[in-house]
């Protein structure tokens, strides 16, 4: 298919919060837009091959190439296309993924208080999360870790609150990475305190912010338990689109706090598993172990966790709106770039 004029993306939005396009009404080409959806939501997940031709597109939809273009455009701008000069038109499989598990899990997810039920804004809580929660603290690393990393989704308060309640340390991100990771200590909050310090806000009040000598002086981090918009059989770990685990993964591993042999587990609900054979890129992070209400799932074969931060992709793709961003810039040299991986701030977009 012939490129279309390069648009920005903008933040996908679950399908069931989408206007639907085929109303009688609507612009012809935004009901083009909905059977184009339809199609690349029916492709199978993980299938990598282009578009029909444009031609072919024409032909199945009845319209003119103008329109055609238009509503290509539309979804290129939405996320679900990219156009690749000379190759074609893909469907992007990271935003596939968010809107098949979006529309599955409005139906367990737990409104948050700022953000309602607009799952593109946050990981949610849901419905059978507590029979996780103990699958998580029966498990052997869980027991043994004295630190802990957690991200700071809605579906891990209870889980931060518990290992607070057991003296273990624990490590987590602030909203949106802006001000870096912050370090909560159980044996040093007063038991009152542990269900507030577990929470996004109480965690800055309580805790103590990061910055990346700090942060490489806590030593490793024996166990790492995020939450998940989607994840896959194999481990591939998908979130709201921002890429922040990756980044929060790559970090840790640049600070010597993680390696490949560190366990990573993903909380998610039932539905938010999907049997896929997705490629990873090079940056996405990864689980070992996935464990939803009625199952924990170990990974096989495990895939590659990535190893490090990447200078170019700070320097280029990152905003300083991150504190670690801007410290990584005056710490980083380019004779670094060799050694050293980031994810992007937008791929493809990012997970």
């Amino acid at each position: 298919m012939s490129p279309v004029s390069a648009v920005p993306p903008i933040p996908a939005i679950p399908a069931v919060a989408r206007s639907r396009r085929d109303a009688s009404s609507a612009p012809l080409y935004r009901q083009v837009c909905d059977q184009l959806e339809l199609l690349a939501m029916n492709i199978p997940l993980g299938d990598d091959a282009p578009l029909p031709p444009e031609t072919q597109l024409m032909t199945r939809f009845g319209v003119s190439r103008g329109t055609l273009r238009r509503a290509v455009e539309e979804l290129v701008r939405e996320g679900l296309l990219a156009i690749e000069p000379g190759r074609g038109t893909f469907v992007v499989q990271s935003t596939k993924v968010r809107w098949t598990v979006w529309d599955r899990l409005h139906e367990v997810a737990v409104a948050d208080s700022r953000f309602d039920r607009d799952l593109s804004r946050f990981v949610p809580d849901f419905d059978g999360r507590e029979e996780c929660d103990r699958e998580l603290w029966a498990l052997s690393a869980y027991s043994a870790a004295s630190t802990v990393f957690f991200a700071p989704d809605n579906s891990l308060e209870i889980a931060r609150r518990q290992a607070l309640a057991e003296g273990k340390r624990i490590i987590v991100p602030t909203f949106g990475m802006r001000r870096g990771f912050v370090l909560l200590d159980g044996s040093a909050i007063e038991q009152g305190q542990h269900a507030f310090a577990a929470t996004l806000d109480g965690m800055e009040r309580v805790g103590l912010r990061l910055d990346l000598a700090a942060l490489r002086a806590i030593g490793s981090v024996d166990l790492v338990v995020t939450g998940a918009v989607a994840v896959t059989r194999r481990g591939l770990h998908f979130g709201g689109g921002d890429g922040y685990f990756d980044l929060e993964w790559a970090l840790l591993r640049h600070c010597g706090l993680v390696t490949s042999r560190t366990l990573v587990a993903v909380i998610a609900h039932d539905c938010q598993v999907l049997d896929a054979d997705i490629r990873p890129g090079r940056h996405d992070a990864v689980a070992d172990i996935v464990i939803t209400p009625t199952t924990v799932l170990h990974c096989a074969p495990s895939l590659p966790k990535p190893e490090g931060i990447i200078w170019e992709e700070i320097r280029t793709m990152w905003n300083d709106d991150i504190s670690y961003v801007r410290e990584l810039r005056d710490e980083l040299a380019p004779s670094d770039a060799a050694s050293t991986s980031l994810p992007r701030r937008w791929r493809e977009p990012s997970r």
